[in-house]
């Protein structure tokens, strides 16, 4: 892992021409060592945290809207009054700074304490509501949904069905950072298990939901059980798309890297002294196809004395596949 970048922009403490940020528009500058947004909305302005805390995206590249900012990288949102994320996939807030106008010019102060405006501790010990919330699936829009209703002091229960051996993970590290080895265990859940203890929030894993019986409102469950409602939310996500290609459906030489369990696998060194190639694919009509000819092609011997080139296919705004050499960002592993 990289050290982070020393902020750049102007020194936002010592303060910049209000006239420089123009009505609806952004700055990027630092107070200090932190890097810091400052926006303006009419005669409001506001500073936040410039660093996206999903996955690090530049706040100040992103788009305004009202008092909130969309990060350009994975479209999280944040309010720019209390750093609060807003809109997934940013779970964590951003910190915030006070702002005053004085001689023409816009300063950015002393850094604000999140306030602890909302309840999000453990909401059912009051009894205060009997409604019950089930979360069928356990991916990163499961847990945005259970980690929204406690944020906003539903009272009720919240349990999240999940057929994973996991809680809620970080599913992308799984084909980036963490398959790399570049990134600890501790990257890839997105809570700790406190976190769901302190909320009530129930986990169920390893549980598999078999049928919905709508006018019942229950959910049926693998092994004979069923589990009560009043709401339901489907937030089952999507399995990988599998190449069909030779032997993509041995498990001795394809791994899809899905789960943690699935990435530890396939840092670990082939017992045959294999080279590992993988597959990458973006979204797009045509990447199935093209990735598996490039897939096909790893099976073989690759090109050029041992070196996989990088592979395209369509326009690469909208459609692309790139296959490399163990760089550990990939959907699909083939192994020799």
């Amino acid at each position: 892992m990289s050290e982070p970048s020393k902020p750049t922009g102007p020194d936002l403490a010592q303060g910049i021409p209000l006239d420089d940020v123009a009505d609806g528009g952004m700055v990027g500058g630092h107070v200090g060592e932190d890097a810091v947004l400052l926006a303006r909305n009419g005669d409001e302005f506001f500073a936040i945290g410039s660093t996206c805390s999903h996955y690090g995206g530049p706040l100040a590249d992103g788009l305004m809207v009202g008092d909130t900012v969309r990060c350009p990288w994975h479209h999280a949102r944040f309010s720019l009054r209390t750093g609060e994320a807003i809109g997934a996939p940013a779970f964590n807030p951003v910190p915030c700074w006070r702002v005053q106008k004085r001689d023409g010019k816009v300063l950015v102060g002393e850094k604000i304490e999140p306030a602890d405006w909302r309840k999000t501790g453990d909401a059912r010990r009051d009894g205060a509501s009997a409604e019950r919330v089930v979360i069928v699936g356990g991916g990163a829009a499961a847990f945005a949904t259970a980690e929204m209703l406690r944020r906003e002091a539903f009272a009720g229960s919240v349990t999240l069905l999940s057929s994973d051996d996991a809680a809620p993970y970080d599913r992308p590290n799984c084909s980036k950072d963490y398959l790399a080895g570049n990134a600890p265990e501790d990257w890839i859940p997105l809570k700790p298990a406190e976190f769901y203890r302190e909320r009530s929030i129930d986990v169920a894993l390893g549980t598999e939901v078999t049928g919905i019986d709508v006018k019942a409102r229950q959910v049926a469950i693998a092994g004979g059980r069923d589990m009560a409602f009043d709401k339901l939310v489907l937030a089952t996500g999507a399995e990988p798309i599998r190449l069909d290609v030779p032997g993509a459906d041995a498990p001795t030489s394809t791994c899809c890297a899905r789960l943690p369990t699935h990435a530890r696998s396939s840092q670990r060194p082939s017992t045959r002294g294999a080279r590992s190639w993988w597959a990458r694919a973006s979204s797009g009509s045509r990447w199935p196809r093209r990735c598996a000819r490039a897939s096909s092609r790893s099976m073989s011997s690759p090109p050029n004395g041992g070196r996989w080139n990088a592979c395209s296919a369509g326009n690469s705004a909208t459609s692309s596949a790139n296959c490399t050499r163990s760089t550990g960002s990939s959907f699909t592993s083939t192994r020799r």
